[in-house]
């Protein structure tokens, strides 16, 4: 696809993000959502946002998501975003790969780059093991060794919210199901 076509595809997200915002806001004003239906219309429009750019990235890169798992965390786990929240996530991919890290980056790039037309959300990354000093794909086996031996209380209480939005979610629930046990173990002091 030519540059031209991407970007138009690209703003046509954005476009249809501003539109919703507009439907969920005047909703909100008119009193016709309460506050838990505002965050899940804001919250859902934000994971069909977010796997309809993952697709892009991988029609973009040309690496398939089979293997590779999208996690929300903080509001958008919760399903509590508001109109100003950005979007923490983590990515995990089933083996260490280059294709895996071009996919994420390219997912990164779609939903934050500023077009003509804006940008879609913010993307915090910094949730993942080892903050801004850690891989920006980790491996199910490295994710699990990381919750095991370094993982902080905070972190643990953190994925708590966790919830795959995008890539191969039956992947994202294993991993959830992985983890789970290791949330509530803690060194007695």
């Amino acid at each position: 696809q030519s540059k031209a076509d991407y970007l138009d595809r690209l703003n046509a997200l954005r476009r249809y993000q501003r539109r919703q915002l507009l439907r969920i806001g005047i909703s909100d004003f008119l009193d016709l959502f309460d506050l838990r239906a505002v965050f899940s219309q804001l919250s859902r429009m934000a994971i069909g946002i977010s796997r309809a750019c993952l697709s892009l990235a991988a029609e973009e890169t040309g690496v398939s998501a089979a293997n590779f798992t999208v996690l929300a965390m903080g509001k958008l786990g919760a399903r509590e975003l508001n109109y100003s929240s950005d979007i923490d996530l983590l990515f995990i991919a089933k083996q260490d790969s280059d294709n895996a890290l071009k996919l994420a980056k390219s997912l990164i790039d779609i939903i934050s780059k500023n077009t003509g037309e804006g940008f879609l959300y913010r993307v915090d990354m910094r949730l993942r093991p080892w903050g801004h000093d850690g891989p920006l794909v980790t491996t199910l086996e490295g994710y699990l060794r990381y919750y095991k031996q370094s993982a902080l209380l905070w972190e643990k209480q953190a994925f708590l919210k966790a919830r795959p939005i995008a890539g191969n979610l039956s992947f994202g629930e294993e991993l959830r199901k992985e983890v789970e046990p290791l949330l509530f173990s803690f060194p007695a002091d």
